[in-house]
């Protein structure tokens, strides 16, 4: 059985009400680490660009965290909205990414720049990671490009982020 457009963004418009009321809105942005520690530069609040799809549209966000000096922890969630804009209530997906703990594993050459490979996991499973700062924008590893020898991305997520 397949559900119609209008049926699903219905629904999506049913949940966003009644998500908006139960605070389905924002967390407050994690303040960034001013530390010299390895992770420091990743600690903070990080959003992607607004995208849309099937007339309804998002935002991936990344809230990172120094859990020692070598090993960030965190969530990444993402927010839902009924329109194109990523306007209007929201609906918050925080099962993207929960609990995570990445420890810093060294570097490698990825697109021109050199990344640096974090190993851990979360709740949702275990994981090699990618994360390149320049800035205000950070690069993530795309989980569904190839992977080398080590399990790590052979090329970045299309959509940047950048910290709030």
């Amino acid at each position: 059985m397949r559900i119609s457009h209008w049926t699903q963004v219905s629904c999506l418009a049913v949940a966003a009400l009644a998500l908006t009321a139960c605070g389905g809105g924002k967390d407050d942005p994690v303040v960034a680490d001013t530390s010299v520690d390895a992770v420091a530069k990743y600690v903070g609040s990080w959003e992607s660009e607004c995208y849309s799809d099937s007339g309804a549209s998002a935002e991936i966000r990344a809230d990172l965290t120094k859990a020692a000096a070598d090993t960030l922890g965190g969530k990444v969630v993402i927010y839902y909205y009924i329109g194109s804009s990523c306007s209007g209530p929201v609906v918050k997906d925080d099962k993207v990414l929960s609990n995570v703990s990445l420890k810093l594993a060294g570097n490698k050459a990825v697109g021109g720049v050199q990344a640096d490979k974090f190993s851990g996991g979360s709740d949702q499973g275990s994981k090699q990671v990618l994360l390149y700062v320049n800035g205000d924008t950070l690069q993530i590893g795309d989980p569904d490009s190839t992977e080398d020898a080590e399990g790590y991305p052979t090329s970045f997520f299309e959509y940047a982020m950048k910290r709030i």
